[in-house]
């Protein structure tokens, strides 16, 4: 039998492989490049879908209630003895959330680069990139900061907001691909990103850290 929390790891995964599946790449290969860093990063990422608002909450509120199902008819298994968690520190949240705040404000971030990429009427290239960005940056960075989250009630949240993000890149995808190339939907969407990954960053001060 699989744990509860086992269980709901697989519900996850299948949840986001269905949103990674809207994701089309282009026929090159972009590397991705850590925000300040000489260090390269090659990561298969996920880009976003144009779907409406309703298909977006639609989606969210039912990979919850499956969550939610699969908790009440999941079986207790006897715990296996697991190594000590490591301590939550101030410096640990800050590194984490700094990453994530790096591609939103640094020149050669996640952010930066796709207005660029944009602005410049690189369709092939916003393809690529938004692929990528969802590896590298969202399931990357804003999973790491994510599973540092202390309020229990804030991490069925904090999914759904890393679900949004992927859902942003697939719209910018969307709206980049051969025939569909449409720069005001790829900039609205662009915009919308921004937005969610502000409301991740707000996550950090709900954190209670070991040393505080």
């Amino acid at each position: 039998f699989y744990t509860t929390t086992t269980m709901i790891s697989i519900i996850l995964l299948l949840a986001t492989t269905a949103l990674s599946s809207g994701f089309v790449p282009s026929s090159r290969s972009y590397v991705h490049r850590c925000p300040n860093t000489n260090i390269q990063n090659d990561a298969s990422l996920v880009t976003t879908t144009a779907l409406s608002a309703t298909s977006r909450r639609n989606f969210l509120t039912t990979t919850s209630t499956i969550a939610t199902a699969t908790i009440l008819s999941t079986t207790t298994t006897p715990a296996y003895a697991k190594e000590a968690p490591v301590p939550i520190t101030r410096e640990l949240v800050t590194s984490a959330f700094d990453a994530i705040r790096l591609d939103l404000t640094a020149p050669d971030g996640v952010y930066s680069t796709l207005t660029n990429l944009i602005n410049d009427g690189k369709f092939e290239d916003v393809m690529q990139y938004t692929k990528e960005s969802d590896a590298y940056f969202r399931r990357g960075k804003i999973g790491k900061a994510r599973k540092l989250l202390t309020d229990k009630d804030l991490k069925g949240e904090a999914i759904q907001m890393s679900n949004a993000v992927t859902f942003d890149l697939i719209g910018i995808n969307r709206a980049s691909r051969p025939g569909k190339e449409n720069k005001e939907e790829q900039l609205k969407y662009l915009a919308v990103l921004k937005t969610d990954v502000e409301r991740v960053l707000e996550l950090e001060a709900t954190i209670q850290v070991v040393d505080e």
